[in-house]
C-alpha cells in the first residue's frame, strides 16, 4: 500500500500534484508516504467522522442528507433556489487577469492552495498575482490559503509596489498563527501541511 501512495500516479488521484509533492518532503522531512500516513491516521483516528462529508463521500460516492455541504441542506438549498443564488457571479479566469478587470475592491481572499504549483513553475506570476491582490484589497483585508508543504517559503520575500515603493509581501501582512494552527487542526480532508490566515495591515 505505501509503495503505491508513494507513486506519482497515485498521488495525481488524490489532488497532489509533482510540485506539490517536493514542496512537501522539502519542508517536512520525511516522504509523502509518511505524512500522508499521518494524514489518514488523523482522519479516521482523532476527526470525527460523522459530519466529514469530504471523506463519507469519497468512502461512500455520495453525499447523505445529515451529512454534506451547507448549501446542500434542505433549508439551505431553498434559500438558494429562491433566489440567493443569482447572487453569485462566475468568472471563467485566472486570479491575476479577473483581479486586473474588476473594478472595485474585495475585503476577503480565499487562495486554497495554487500557489504551490505556481511558485514551482513561474515566480514572476505569482509575484504579478499578488501585485494584483494588493491593488484590489481594502485596508484589513484577509487572506487564507493552504499547502502541501510544512511551510510556505515564496510568499513572503515577494515585492510588490506599493505607494509609490516596493515592499514585501511579509512585511504588509499580519499572520494570526494560532487561529490557523487551530482551524488545521479540525481540517476535515486533513491532507494539507499547513494552513495561513493573514491581514493586510494599515
Amino acid at each position: 500500500m505505501k509503495r503505491a501512495l508513494g507513486t506519482n500516479f497515485a498521488l495525481s488521484l488524490v489532488g497532489v500534484p509533482l510540485a506539490q509533492r517536493a514542496h512537501l518532503e522539502e519542508t517536512c522531512g520525511k516522504s509523502v508516504t509518511d505524512f500522508m500516513e499521518d494524514c489518514m491516521e488523523a482522519v479516521f483516528t482523532r476527526i470525527p467522522l460523522a459530519d466529514n462529508y469530504f471523506w463519507r463521500l469519497y468512502l461512500c460516492g455520495r453525499y447523505q442528507r445529515e451529512c454534506c455541504p451547507e448549501y446542500l441542506k434542505a433549508e439551505n438549498f431553498q434559500k438558494l433556489k429562491s433566489g440567493l443564488v443569482d447572487c453569485i457571479q462566475t468568472h471563467t479566469s485566472d486570479l491575476t487577469s479577473f483581479l486586473r478587470s474588476h473594478p472595485g475592491t474585495v475585503s476577503r481572499f480565499v487562495l486554497l492552495d495554487h500557489m504551490d504549483w505556481l511558485s514551482a513553475q513561474d515566480s514572476n506570476l505569482l509575484q504579478q498575482e499578488w501585485q494584483a491582490l494588493f491593488d484590489r484589497a481594502r485596508a484589513g483585508a484577509m487572506f487564507l490559503w493552504r499547502s502541501g508543504g510544512l511551510k510556505v517559503d515564496f510568499v513572503d520575500p515577494l515585492e510588490v509596489r506599493i505607494g509609490g515603493g516596493l515592499r514585501r509581501v511579509g512585511d504588509l501582512l499580519s499572520y494570526d498563527l494560532e487561529t490557523a494552527r487551530e482551524c488545521q487542526s479540525l481540517d476535515r480532508v486533513h491532507t494539507y501541511g499547513s494552513f495561513y490566515i493573514a491581514r493586510l495591515e494599515g
